[in-house]
């Protein structure tokens, strides 16, 4: 029961974590206010976190990709497993917190050139960045989820079991609990023949003369 809690408890952190880590990339990380001479508005851009910076969503996407790995292995090759997962966790918690700082100038006006096309931007003009911390908070939270779940698959997911466990063929050698099983029903069929009078070592059905 306790390695089936740890095995359920490790894919749950990394679901959650992987889903969120995705999730929270599309929402709006920061947004770049450009100033334009009048009477033309101030350009408006808000940059989500997929934008600003794509490790978030891949690392997540490796997240993911490692619920169906872990399920599909055993033994050592899942413990590497963990160990991968670990790794993109801590890289998430990394590069979330990373994207705290404001975009620069130029990538700001890099990134409004690219939403209006054909559109120049004066070099001259400094916009303003407001950073939404909310996010890439969260999106490190993210990271530690799948963190913890790396290591305990690192640690633990050599002694657990797989979910298919149950649909595979048996081996051509019976288990202990078969083979008892088998020898309790070969003495009850004995003593029954006793019973009835027949010769339990002769061949053919029992009590058949």
């Amino acid at each position: 029961m306790r390695s089936r809690g740890e095995f359920a408890l490790a894919l749950l952190l990394d679901l959650l974590g992987a889903a969120g880590a995705l999730l929270i990339a599309q929402r709006s990380w920061q947004t770049a206010r450009t100033p334009r001479p009048r009477p033309l508005a101030d350009d408006v851009l808000a940059v989500s976190g997929h934008t600003l910076d794509a490790a978030p969503t891949a690392l997540g996407l490796v997240a993911l990709a490692g619920v169906v790995a872990v399920l599909a292995t055993r033994g050592a090759a899942r413990r590497a497993i963990g160990a991968m997962l670990a790794l993109a966790g801590a890289l998430l918690v990394w590069r979330s917190l990373s994207d705290l700082a404001a975009l620069s100038a130029a990538r700001v006006r890099s990134l409004v050139q690219a939403k209006h096309s054909g559109v120049g931007v004066d070099a001259t003009l400094v916009p303003h960045v407001s950073v939404h911390a909310q996010w890439p908070v969260l999106s490190a939270a993210c990271g530690v989820f799948v963190l913890a779940a790396g290591m305990l698959i690192a640690l633990r997911g050599h002694r657990w079991g797989t979910m298919s466990r149950r649909y595979e063929a048996p081996s051509g050698s019976a288990s202990s609990e078969d083979a008892s099983a088998a020898r309790a029903r070969a003495d009850a069929s004995m003593w029954t023949a006793l019973d009835r009078g027949g010769d339990p070592t002769a061949e053919g059905p029992t009590g058949e003369e």
